[in-house]
């Protein structure tokens, strides 16, 4: 790592020779010190590089925490939610030595260990996969030996924590990963007050209208995950050969609520409602990841991922009609992908390169409850992309197209979709420390299986449900544009503007054809999302880099068509400061709440959350990390947000409580001790997420 490297010079005694006898002398001189100071930040076509400091990787807990602290004006971190985004809100992919990294490697991270970090845009490396942006740590390296780590997080009065449990062994060319993983949840204040207003057509033409309301009183959620992943690595500088077995278990023996229901006019007389639900899932996991620099330029990569993912959910709802709605489903997954992606480095300056991937899903749903039925789904999505990249000393440049297709067979009906997508990318890099960068993009997001379903369901006494198997998917296109400009080790600015359109997207349609003349929620496609937005972001280090601020204002302009035409503009601003006073530290957190039009949502169209606030307070020595944060300290309240959706024949406003918002002392400690000797990569392990169910929400 680059630091500031103090030079003193010693003091010599200079002794001279007088040319006469007589005026023999003695003459010292003391010179000043000499500081020579490290570049901690560049850019270059195609990369920004930032070289974390010494307090920041001795303070940070892991690698959200240590991206937080660093404070890198091209990136957003929410250090309460934990999440690492865009500018611009896109996902940013988090890789470890050109790795991919889950949630529990990060959590596993040892932050001293990281040698720098880079930000980059569209790379051509094949590793990446072709994702847009990216951060990636590269991490000091174990000849032999490695390191273990325990972590313990406790989130007081808000009934939830985390255990975690971590071991790396290097030995020459093998590296070998396990870590076990715990997260529990036992709480109450889950769940929803909803106001419903439904709209029947009378034959008068006129429309009866009916309020039904929910008013939660009581609730209680418990929840339990266990992940257990093992990896073997074999590596070189040329190969790269990794292989991933994972169980993750989570177990949701209830969400219940109790609360009463009141309808106006009363067709219903008030009574009382009860919730009960419970699920269980269970997958394992194999992944592969293969990596080889085969000569004469070409660099070929491929990934594989087998799954299989067993889901069972039952829930009961008695309310103010005579019978219990109940809904319970069994689903059967099993998931399949294959991606390999093949480099030519022609010269110094160009790189082409071929892309292919294949992804299938079985699904059997089972439904056992009120409505009795079984669904199968068959989803096929694979897609093409050939890619060109051009490399100067002050210009990087990336296009990329193909096709992306989709085949879905629904019990007997079979779909499908293709179309063409597209990526530009272009960076002019005026110095190291002056770049701006252009991308732009057109896309395909495929619908979720569960919204293809034609089978109905009950939800309430005057609500049913279903999906539309001819529901298409959606395109979208987007445009960035950003300057970045680090003119020295002490500030970081970074000013951006954006525009992106889902087009033709699903939304809910809400229509009074249900079973008896009842309200019926399906889904069509109906009209755009749009949104511009612009903004900065600034960061600062005063007091020899003691204190780090930041500042991140943007402004956002929403806009809404087809049958939930609306319009939306709203600011948000983050805010953090960082204070290092060894072997302490100290910081504060706050973000205006994120609110605005949804882009997709079968139950809203516009939501309004909660600002975040946090104070934190760390210390740390050789092995422990220990800190305590008191988030939302002020806020009572559990309400975490509020949305709404208003159409022809229905209106519904929600009322989410949950723990997101609410008040908490946060409490982490970790232990790490590393042993042997740091030569050889850094990589930690990957936890796999589920493919997801396909029962209908």
């Amino acid at each position: 790592m680059k630091t500031a490297l103090p030079i003193i010079c010693a003091l010599f005694p200079l002794t001279t020779l007088a040319q006469s006898a007589q005026n023999d002398s003695i003459e010292t001189q003391q010179l000043n010190e000499v500081v020579v100071e490290g570049q901690m930040q560049n850019v270059k076509p195609g990369i920004s590089t930032y070289y974390p400091e010494s307090n920041q990787k001795k303070s940070a807990q892991d690698a959200i925490d240590l991206l937080s602290q660093m404070g890198m004006a091209q990136i957003r971190v929410n250090p309460v939610s934990n999440s690492v985004l865009t500018l611009n809100g896109n996902t940013v992919s988090i890789y470890i030595d050109k790795q991919p990294a889950s949630q529990a490697q990060l959590d596993a991270l040892k932050p001293e260990d990281v040698k720098k970090v880079e930000y980059l845009v569209y790379p051509t490396d094949p590793r990446y996969q072709h994702k847009p942006y990216v951060v990636n740590f590269t991490m000091r390296r174990y000849e032999i030996g490695g390191y273990a780590k325990f972590t313990g997080k406790d989130n007081i009065m808000t009934g939830s924590g985390s255990g975690m449990a971590y071991g790396k062994m290097a030995y020459k060319s093998m590296t070998y990963d396990l870590v076990v993983s715990d997260r529990y949840t036992d709480r109450h204040n889950q769940g929803s007050d909803r106001k419903q207003i439904f709209r029947f057509p009378e034959a008068d033409g006129s429309l009866k209208e009916i309020t039904r309301e929910n008013v939660m009183d009581y609730s209680r959620l418990q929840r339990n995950n266990l992940g257990i992943s093992f990896r073997a690595v074999y590596g070189t500088e040329k190969i790269s050969i990794s292989n991933t077995v994972s169980l993750d278990a989570t177990n949701r023996p209830r969400l219940n609520t109790e609360g009463s229901v009141i309808f106006t006019p009363d067709i219903y007389s008030q009574s009382d409602y009860s919730s009960t639900a419970s699920s269980k899932v269970i997958y394992p996991t194999w992944t592969g990841n293969f990596y080889f620099d085969i000569g004469h330029g070409y660099q070929l990569n491929a990934v594989t991922q087998l799954q299989y993912q067993l889901t069972t959910s039952n829930s009961t709802y008695r309310g103010a009609g005579e019978t219990a709605i109940v809904n319970n489903a069994r689903d059967k997954a099993m998931l399949g992908q294959l991606m390999v992606q093949l480099n030519k480095n022609i010269n110094d300056r160009n790189t082409v390169d071929v892309q292919a991937y294949y992804v299938v899903n079985h699904d059997k749903v089972d439904y056992l409850g009120s409505t009795r039925s079984t669904d199968r789904f068959r989803q096929i999505a694979y897609g093409a992309l050939a890619g060109y990249s051009y490399k100067a000393e002050k210009f990087y440049g990336r296009f990329e197209g193909g096709i992306i297709g989709e085949q879905n067979k629904i019990d007997n009906t079979t779909m499908s979709d293709i179309l063409p997508l597209f990526n530009l990318n272009m960076q002019y890099v005026f110095n190291d420390k002056n770049s701006l960068n252009f991308s732009a993009n057109y896309n395909c997001n495929f619908v979720d299986q569960s919204d293809k379903t034609s089978t109905i369901l009950q939800e309430n006494e005057l609500l049913y449900k279903t999906g539309n198997p001819d529901l298409k998917n959606t395109r979208w296109g987007a445009a960035d544009l950003q300057y970045t400009w680090l003119p020295n080790n002490r500030f970081q600015i970074a000013a951006s503007g954006g525009w992106s359109q889902y087009f033709d997207r699903p939304v809910p349609m809400f229509t009074p054809t249900g079973p008896d003349g009842m309200m019926l929620r399906s889904i069509v496609n109906s009209g755009d999302c749009r949104n511009f937005d612009v903004g900065v972001s600034f960061t600062a280090r005063l007091f020899k880099r003691s204190l780090v601020l930041q500042l991140q204002p943007r402004m956002w302009f929403g806009k809404l068509t087809g049958i939930y035409n609306d319009s939306y503009n709203y600011l948000m601003v983050s805010a953090s400061a960082t204070y290092y006073f060894k072997p302490f530290y100290a910081s504060l957190y706050y973000s205006t709440a994120d609110r605005g039009l949804v882009q997709y949502s079968l139950n809203e169209t516009f939501n309004r959350g909660q600002s975040l606030y946090q104070f934190k307070l760390g210390w740390r020595n050789k092995n422990w990390n220990i800190s305590i944060a008191a988030v939302n300290i002020f806020r009572k309240s559990w309400i975490d947000q509020t949305s709404s959706l208003k159409s022809e024949y229905f209106d519904q406003y929600n009322t989410i409580y949950n723990s997101s918002s609410h008040r908490c002392i946060r409490l982490t400690a970790s232990y790490t001790f590393g042993f042997g000797k740091k030569i050889k990569r850094g990589d930690e392990i990957q936890t796999i997420t589920s493919s997801g169910s396909a029962i209908m929400k």
